[in-house]
């Protein structure tokens, strides 16, 4: 079992979109659906997100969950393989 502190830490908004999807980054992780770097590089990507008024708008109108992220996000491949878990 992997440690807490091997998780990178992850911004706000990018927890926020894991939970409206009903996904766990932590789950994820040790289920090695997702790679450390995987998650550091998408950290990074929501970081130097382009829309980040977009993207919270778009939370607050999906409070009630969804099935994918929004196309604005710059991580949505990467929450489609982990819905997906291939």
């Amino acid at each position: 079992m992997k440690d807490n502190l091997d998780r990178p830490h992850t911004p706000a908004a990018m927890a926020r979109m894991a939970e409206t999807l009903s996904l766990d980054l932590g789950v994820e992780y040790d289920a090695r659906i997702v790679s450390r770097r995987q998650l550091d590089r998408a950290v990074e990507r929501c970081n130097d997100c382009a829309d980040p008024d977009g993207c919270a708008v778009w939370l607050d109108d999906h409070a009630g969950g969804a099935q994918e992220a929004p196309n604005l996000c710059p991580n949505k491949a990467l929450f489609d393989h982990m819905r997906d878990g291939w």
